[in-house]
């Protein structure tokens, strides 16, 4: 089966994908369309038909049209929309997300679209991308092994949402709470219908490794706060095996290194943990610049020791006051925030986080 786009709608896709800063070279074609289609299994299929030298307009064009008269690259889904789902991963929101979200919406692409992250209301970090860049050139990446081993502890705990229409991402904070976004979950009706997906990642052989997926429990604990764009829910007990993050109320400091583990889109699971600095950061909100791409909603913002210091929420690639330069920035709830709530309005919950 294949998908042909509306002129109209082509147009825009290709003007949106052309403009894309991992979009510039054929080197950053590659990479990202590797990044889209890793796991699957006619990915590689995929990449070597297409040709990715020319201007980022012309190769963008024979990318969407290629797409369009591939097909599936599994079953049940296009492989334009994998691309599609990835690019609004990528643009976070704005009127770009809302062109590519109305194109998931619109054709039998079988690929929800993820979740419309919140917009940032105001960006505090002050950073522009050439000071972005200077402290990415001057950072010592030494870091100890141990790190990855600790990596790869939180990672199992990093769950992927998938509600009545929309992705997003969550992670365990006791063996049956998850945290998520209430733009997610935003009641209790959704997070009853939506399925919670552990090790939905590919393993080194870059195969997707067998998925556990669980359900809410029917009357459990529930408990969401729209200003703090926060919802906990109780899962039936997963067989998944995993050890609980913990969440601290601790403040993150201005050029603190933070990683995020992410289910982009709601693909396969990914990290980011190089180059991302905090920007801004109060007892509310932590605001952090990213060289790589932007997290999903829900996932948790973790600290150098794998403590969960925020929940991110918002993100995208944002212009700099002041420029016509864009960069990646992202903002995510403080656990200082999360905590004083779930201590003052859950306390059941509360009671039960990691600790």
């Amino acid at each position: 089966m294949s998908v042909s786009l509306a002129a109209e709608d082509f147009e825009r896709v290709v003007a949106i994908l052309a403009t894309m800063p991992d979009f510039r070279t054929a080197q950053q074609r590659a990479d990202l369309l590797t990044d889209v289609f890793a796991g699957t299994p006619r990915g590689d299929d995929v990449i070597t038909s297409l040709d990715l030298d020319g201007t980022p307009r012309a190769v963008a064009v024979r990318v969407v049209q290629r797409l369009q008269l591939f097909g599936q690259d599994e079953p049940g889904r296009e492989a334009l929309g994998v691309l599609l789902n990835k690019m609004l991963s990528y643009l976070g929101g704005g009127g770009s997300a809302q062109v590519l979200r109305s194109v998931l919406v619109r054709y039998p692409l079988a690929t929800p679209p993820a979740v419309d992250d919140t917009g940032i209301g105001e960006w505090r970090g002050g950073d522009t991308p050439s000071g972005t860049a200077e402290k990415i050139i001057g950072e010592n990446t030494l870091r100890d092994i141990f790190v990855l081993e600790l990596a790869l502890d939180a990672a199992r705990a990093v769950v992927r949402v998938l509600a009545p229409g929309w992705v997003g991402t969550g992670f365990m904070v006791s063996p049956r709470l998850l945290v998520t976004n209430h733009h997610v979950l935003p009641d209790r009706a959704v997070a009853a219908a939506s399925s919670y997906t552990f090790n939905h990642q590919v393993d080194r052989a870059r195969r997707a490794r067998p998925a556990e997926v669980a359900g809410a429990r029917a009357e459990g604990l529930f408990h969401t706060d729209e200003r703090l764009d926060l919802t906990v829910v109780e899962l039936e007990t997963p067989s998944a095996a995993f050890q609980p993050l913990v969440m601290r109320a601790r403040r993150a400091g201005r050029g603190q290194r933070v990683t995020i583990i992410q289910h982009p889109g709601g693909h396969y699971k990914k990290i980011s943990m190089q180059n991302n600095f905090v920007a801004y950061a109060d007892d509310r909100v932590v605001q952090y610049t990213t060289s790589t791409e932007p997290g999903s909603s829900g996932s948790p913002v973790f600290d150098q020791d794998f403590e969960v210091i925020g929940v991110h929420h918002a993100g995208g690639l944002l212009s700099t006051p002041g420029s016509t330069e864009r960069q990646l920035r992202n903002e995510g709830i403080s656990t200082v925030a999360i905590l004083a709530d779930l201590a003052r309005n859950a306390p059941e919950i509360a009671a039960q986080l990691a600790r």
